[in-house]
């Protein structure tokens, strides 16, 4: 299964609870798609900030891809990058400004900075812009996703929804005002609300949020549409939404309730891989031959490999077909650690 996401997808989500090796399997994905010769990009939205060290690379990620050194026998490519949302933020402002010297207005308002830096929301939607302006980079033919752990995780695929919601409430509306026209909070009418907001909020905010709406006007078509997009993109063929969990209870409960809101959402997840698990299927557990302390921890390895099994099978019948990787005795750092996890997931060994 995952050898097919490789192949032929567009778009690969990877979603799971935080320490399941989320970070770890989206560049995996990544570089075994770059060794079946696709030209790959992963984005992490994860605040862990776990992918550049899962890459080798010491001077860690920034806003724009940057190549990740690969063997020569390597066909592909493989590039990553980290989300920064001010920095998405003024892309997607200069990209939809409607006249000129509106970008740069909107982007010198002190309100503009907060909406990048604090407002709730922000760089969940600025996740799928970045999203959305790499898939029509013709540069990549696969966008792998990291994204934040698997409770922060629905707002970045309901971002997109929740833009659209807002930009048609009656409310914003209004705001904006008919044919194109900055807010009517400026009519003489609604002089004495504002004052007595201005009393709650000050003044100074007051006016950022007029002066926001007034450089706004026009480019809400443009986010829209957009936001239309991304809506599309998350639910089209060509995406792919791959689960990650480790062989325990709570791991696989987690994942299962992601899932869940998932499918709520018109979403169906492609793949679950359940990552971290005891391999013993070619190891001979019965050693007369060894030492009584290597033959123990043989046993208890056996007895562990045994009741992952009994935990996957229990705990997955409600999710898409498992495709296992085995753990490894340390952890991934580099390219050459990928490389192992990817002949993994390309052999698609599968529970």
């Amino acid at each position: 299964m995952i050898a097919g996401l490789i192949a032929d997808r567009s778009v690969v989500v990877c979603c799971g609870s935080g320490g399941v090796g989320k970070t770890t399997m989206a560049a995996t994905i990544g570089l075994a798609a770059a060794m079946h010769g696709r030209r790959v990009v992963v984005i992490t939205v994860d605040p862990a900030r776990r992918l550049g060290d899962a890459l080798g690379l010491e001077d860690g990620l920034g806003a724009d891809p940057a190549r990740v050194a690969l063997p020569d026998d390597v066909p592909g490519e493989l590039w990553a990058m980290m989300l920064d949302p001010a920095i998405e933020l003024e892309r997607v402002i200069r990209s939809t400004a409607v006249r000129p010297g509106q970008a740069d207005e909107a982007l010198a308002n002190p309100f503009t900075q907060s909406i990048a830096t604090s407002l709730g929301g922000t760089q969940e939607y600025m996740a799928t812009e970045a999203v959305y302006r790499l898939i029509s980079d013709e540069s990549f033919d696969l966008v792998v996703v990291d994204t934040p752990p698997s409770d922060k995780a629905m707002a970045v695929v309901e971002a997109p929804d929740v833009l659209v919601r807002f930009l048609d409430h009656q409310v914003f509306k209004l705001l904006m005002g008919t044919g194109g026209r900055a807010a009517r909070l400026l009519s003489a009418a609604t002089q004495p609300l504002l004052k007595a907001v201005g009393r709650v909020i000050g003044s100074n905010v007051l006016n950022d949020v007029v002066e926001f709406l007034r450089s706004f006007t026009g480019m809400e078509t443009s986010f829209r549409q957009r936001a239309i997009e991304v809506q599309k993109m998350w639910r089209d063929s060509s995406t792919a939404f791959v689960l990650v969990a480790t062989p325990t209870f709570e791991s696989l409960s987690e994942i299962s309730r992601f899932n869940d809101d998932l499918q709520s959402a018109g979403i169906s997840a492609t793949s679950l891989i359940a990552n971290g698990v005891t391999m013993l299927a070619d190891v001979e557990t019965e050693r007369p031959d060894l030492p009584a302390a290597a033959q123990e921890w043989l046993a208890w390895q056996a007895d562990r490999a045994a009741s992952e099994r009994s935990v996957l099978a229990t705990n997955s019948e409600h999710l898409p077909e498992v495709t296992v990787v085995g753990r490894l005795p340390h952890d991934v750092h580099d390219v050459a650690g990928l490389t192992v996890l990817a002949n993994q997931l390309s052999a698609g060994s599968t529970r």
